[in-house]
């Protein structure tokens, strides 16, 4: 993964993708070319209850004769209080991003990132790791060459459906601080993130179609400014919910109890009001939102895999699973057991318990 093979050179893109946004009338939150007869989809997923992190955004471009392709991944967002709480555990999403403490870019790739969307993969294993400083300028992103960050390359290999892949993930990490005195915020994460893929082999060859793919992406700034305008609307009624249960119930006896059951009722019904919201909106633009299965169904298609509901989460989330197996079940530690034998039970002689997943 040497600099000389990074630089970006020349290559055909005639192609143009557009990324849309369905839930605010079909307004463009990006575009990126890619060559002549590779394929190209995109996903806009909102999200309001997740008000630091409201929206999912991702896209992929690939050649439909080969093992050639492009993730543009969402971004990854995570935060840590100092001192931290029981209230906050590691690793548990709140309001969209997850609760872990900070660390380097490396061991965040490596550590949270790939295995989340490769933790699947047969044989998976990382083959290199290293620094990358010019991300941004072969990102072409003034918005990164301005801002403090921290960017890693890392290598990757696995094995899917009896071929060999090699990949290439990217990531630009940034990090701020907020607050002071007793308590400390610090919000993280990967602010861009981007893998290129070909079969063993044949990565060094196209790299440089990838870079130019990759420095074409132009991000749209209306978008952007709606996107800056939900989180501040979000992010205010937030903070008034808060400021109104302090006043609600300052100086009743049994204020922390009385608290609990405040807050708890003023998120049931901003809870209430974003989903009214949302329908409001759909009805008057007549316009579907994407349908997480069309999502999933994309993931099927570029790496082999079915989304499945974790019955260990408590958010609501997914865990992905190869599709070559028709039964998959999961035990309380976490543990997956799957098979292309749909009549396969793990309870059979274990001393755990095991639940068949449902897919999402």
């Amino acid at each position: 993964m040497s600099s000389d093979n990074l630089a970006p050179q020349a290559a055909s893109s005639t192609g143009r993708h557009q990324m849309v946004d369905p839930e605010h009338g079909g307004t463009v939150v990006a575009t990126f070319e890619h060559p002549a007869g590779w394929r190209a989809q995109s996903q806009v997923v909102w999200n309001y209850q997740n008000a630091s992190a409201p929206v999912w955004l991702y896209a992929a471009t690939f050649d439909p004769n080969g093992a050639a392709a492009l993730e543009f991944l969402s971004p990854e967002a995570f935060y840590w209080l100092e001192p931290n709480s029981g209230f906050n555990p590691v690793g548990q999403s709140r309001y969209g991003v997850v609760c872990m403490p900070p660390m380097p870019a490396a061991d965040a790739m490596t550590r949270l990132v790939i295995p989340k969307y490769r933790g699947t993969k047969e044989n998976l294993r990382v083959t290199t790791v290293a620094p990358m400083p010019n991300l941004p300028q072969l990102l072409n992103d003034q918005s990164l060459m301005q801002s403090p960050n921290e960017c890693v390359a890392v290598g990757l290999g696995y094995e899917e459906n009896g071929r060999a892949l090699d990949e290439e993930w990217y990531g630009v990490k940034t990090q701020q601080q907020a607050g002071g005195g007793s308590s400390t915020q610090i919000n993280w994460g990967f602010g861009r993130l981007l893998c290129f893929r070909a079969a063993c082999g044949e990565l060094e060859a196209a790299r440089p179609t990838f870079w130019q793919i990759a420095r074409s992406a132009q991000p749209n700034p209306e978008w952007q400014a709606l996107f800056n305008a939900v989180v501040q609307q979000l992010n205010a009624q937030h903070g008034a919910m808060i400021a109104g249960g302090h006043a609600k119930l300052q100086g009743e006896a049994q204020l922390q109890g009385q608290l609990t059951n405040y807050y708890q009722e003023q998120r049931d019904h901003q809870n209430a009001d974003i989903a009214a919201k949302i329908e409001s909106d759909r009805r008057r633009q007549k316009t579907s939102q994407p349908a997480l299965a069309a999502q999933e169904a994309w993931r099927n298609e570029l790496g082999g895999e079915t989304a499945y509901h974790d019955p260990n989460s408590s958010e609501g989330n997914v865990i992905y699973h190869r599709s070559g197996d028709r039964v998959v079940w999961m035990n309380e530690d976490g543990e997956i057991d799957g098979s292309e034998d749909p009549n396969h039970d793990p309870n059979i002689g274990s001393t755990k318990t095991w639940r068949r997943l449902d897919q999402a």
